[in-house]
């Protein structure tokens, strides 16, 4: 979870432990005779070291509970025993005004931690001085013996932001344009801001089928409405006709309100040894989704999504030092989708990718997108560490004829838009690898703050 930012931000944030749920300690079992921690990770795995000649999970020795004196650890893994960070926010930022509230992220082991990874519950909740609401819960359960997993989605948003039109190629100073009675056209300079509201169900319940093979089903509800065009003057001597405006007029869907209803059908890989934090393994998805009409979409669509991770230790004595891998590709492949339904930059499950760029700088028909994160520890005890990353995108659009065309097509490839980054990582909660994040990223002609609880992916 995360709060974004512009460059020009400033964010304060207090950390609270909130205790919760005593629950049964797995069995205590002395691991495999060692004499240095690379034995450990050739027999066990990465993230398995050395200590007074046995075998035994990573665990940071300090954090930021234990320095101030809220808490205390015995440094076990127990099942059923909740690991919650609270993260109450106070900051201000252009895109969302002063912002009042929390994040949480807590993780749970819904099983004996020796054969149930992590599970994650997130939370978050805030009010900004622009008049948003945003309440999110965002939920990774994996039960016993990892024999399932439960992915949740769930968003209420009372909210506005920018949009820029479709592909990656659009300049913030070159995003609307104006229409006479001939299709003439000029640039309208600036963002085109809109104001809208959405209820987001998204549910996905997968079966494991054998080893770290998953497959399942997925369902997913957005219901977009109060949709408003702030630059949009249809009465104007030159009407003025936003890209939101343009493309819904284009394909007949209602500029006022509209949803996106489907299911989709899910394999996923998934060998991670958390689902907060990974030290090591892969995390791949690949997912058809269909929004027929019959489920209450506005129009019927098809879309294809696939995903993968990968993390790769480099330090036996430190498995904290990683680098991390992410590439996200998805893209409309028949009838269409609302237009703020579309692929965009930010509105993926954990809402991490783009650091560099507004919520919803990108958006388009078909998506690709890549990182890579550098991840280490910076003193001894795990209380701080730190990252380096980078990443770039790429957006396709449709060419379109109607209010404010004709438009050309935008191939995927033909614009990339890179960003890069550096970050500050503090422990909150050791048992559950669970970070307060701190990030500094730059785009092009763009930058921004980004703090939450979690990381990026």
């Amino acid at each position: 979870m995360k709060v974004r930012a512009s460059t020009c931000a400033a964010a304060l944030a207090f950390y609270v432990l909130v205790a919760a749920g005593a629950g049964a300690a797995a069995p205590e079992e002395a691991g495999a005779a060692c004499a240095t921690s690379a034995d450990c990770s050739r027999a066990a795995g990465y993230g398995q070291v050395c200590a007074e000649a046995r075998c035994g999970p990573y665990l940071d020795r300090l954090d930021l509970l234990e320095a101030i004196g809220l808490k205390k650890s015995h440094g076990t893994l127990e099942a059923y025993k909740l690991y919650p960070s609270v993260i109450p926010a106070l900051g201000y930022t252009p895109q969302n005004g002063f912002v009042f509230g929390a994040t949480t992220l807590a993780g749970i082991y819904l099983g004996d931690p020796r054969t149930t990874t992590i599970s994650s519950l997130g939370l978050v909740a805030f009010y900004t001085s622009k008049n948003q609401l945003i309440i999110q819960s965002r939920d990774v359960a994996m039960l016993e013996g990892n024999a399932w997993q439960l992915h949740g989605d769930y968003r209420l948003l009372i909210t506005n932001q920018p949009t820029y039109g479709l592909g990656a190629s659009t300049e913030s100073a070159d995003t609307s344009f104006t229409v006479g009675g001939t299709g003439t056209t000029g640039t309208l300079a600036g963002e085109q801001p809109i104001d809208f509201n959405l209820l987001r169900v998204h549910q996905v319940v997968l079966k494991r089928i054998a080893g770290p093979f998953y497959a399942g089903a997925s369902f997913r509800f957005d219901r977009y409405f109060d949709i408003r065009d702030n630059r949009l003057d249809l009465a104007a001597a030159v009407p003025v006709v936003t890209s939101h405006y343009g493309y819904s007029a284009y394909n007949g869907f209602n500029t006022g309100a509209y949803n996106a209803s489907g299911v989709g059908l899910e394999l996923v890989l998934d060998s991670r040894d958390s689902t907060i934090n990974a030290y090591r393994g892969w995390y791949l998805n690949a997912s058809l989704r269909a929004y027929p009409t019959a489920l209450g979409s506005a129009k019927s669509a098809t879309l294809a999504y696939g995903e993968a991770r990968t993390y790769v230790g480099l330090d036996d004595d430190v498995p904290r030092n990683v680098l991390a891998f992410w590439v996200l590709a998805q893209g409309v492949l028949s009838g269409e989708l609302p237009y703020l339904a579309l692929p965009s930059i930010g509105w993926d499950f954990a809402g991490r990718t783009g650091r560099g760029y507004v919520q919803g700088r990108f958006r388009g028909t078909a998506e690709v997108y890549a990182e890579a994160e550098w991840r280490f520890r910076l003193t001894n005890n795990g209380l701080l560490g730190g990252t380096v990353f980078a990443n770039a995108s790429t957006f396709a659009r449709p060419a379109a004829t109607g209010p404010g065309s004709p438009v050309s097509s935008e191939a995927l490839f033909s614009t990339v838009r890179p960003a890069a980054g550096v970050g500050l990582r503090f422990m909150m909660n050791r048992e559950a690898r669970n970070n307060v994040t701190l990030d500094f990223a730059v785009g092009q002609n763009s930058g921004g703050i980004y703090f939450g609880a979690g990381e990026a992916f």
